[in-house]
């Protein structure tokens, strides 16, 4: 199981964010164009949940491949990865994934060797701002505890995947600061519009707006400075 991985830092280009993308592939494309990203020298970083609900799950995976895209495992890839018999795979049927079970064995094998391989928990990126953490739902308080983090870190990683209760927190007013890093940025709770705490940004608004926000790391950095 893949957890964490550091990435050196972009000389050069830019790099972005984008939220949840949900299968759908020529939304992406379409937005990144009015971005002006540029695929020979920029970087994408997924805050996961790449699959599921739109029309384009496979291709959408098959960005993995793409030397220029990056993207951390949400709850939507936990779902994939389930055992078939499992709770979490009748979840998954349920929550968009029957497209998922409409592939051949041999297809599901290999998109979850695709999303073992290429979907860590969490990134550390190494930027001019700083280093930015991306991971899918919750952050820990020191973000140290997920770049060391171990399979046996179990209630951990799946806050990392699942959990909603930072986000609810900053809703309520309560702000606090996750150490370690410069600032993290998460997906997986169908905001309106791009919501922070003091150094956190949540930016999943596919379902919400049926856009997706690209942010680019300045942009991101000056959202929280």
């Amino acid at each position: 199981m893949l957890i964490h991985k550091d990435i050196p830092m972009n000389h050069k280009g830019q790099d972005f964010f984008v939220g949840d993308i949900h299968g759908e592939y020529d939304l992406l494309l379409t937005t990144l164009t009015q971005c002006q990203f540029n695929f020979e020298c920029d970087r994408l970083f997924s805050v996961g949940d790449l699959v599921d609900r739109g029309s384009n799950s496979i291709a959408c995976l098959a960005l993995l491949h793409e030397p220029w895209f990056f993207a951390v495992r949400g709850n939507h890839e936990e779902m994939l990865l389930a055992d078939e018999d499992s709770e979490l795979a009748r979840i998954h049927r349920s929550a968009g994934g029957e497209w998922f079970f409409q592939c051949s064995l041999l297809e599901q094998h290999r998109l979850r060797m695709l999303v073992e391989e290429y979907c860590p928990f969490a990134f550390t990126i190494e930027s001019k701002f700083g280093s930015i953490g991306v991971c899918h739902a919750n952050a820990p308080h020191h973000w140290s505890a997920l770049q060391n983090a171990t399979v046996d870190d179990i209630a951990l990683l799946q806050d990392c995947a699942w959990s909603t209760k930072q986000y609810q927190q900053v809703k309520q007013g309560k702000l606090f600061n996750i150490s370690g890093v410069k600032f993290v940025v998460h997906g997986h709770v169908n905001c309106a519009r791009v919501t922070t705490n003091l150094n956190q940004l949540w930016i999943d608004t596919l379902m919400r707006t049926r856009r997706l926000t690209v942010l680019s790391a300045q942009q991101a950095y000056m959202v929280t400075a």
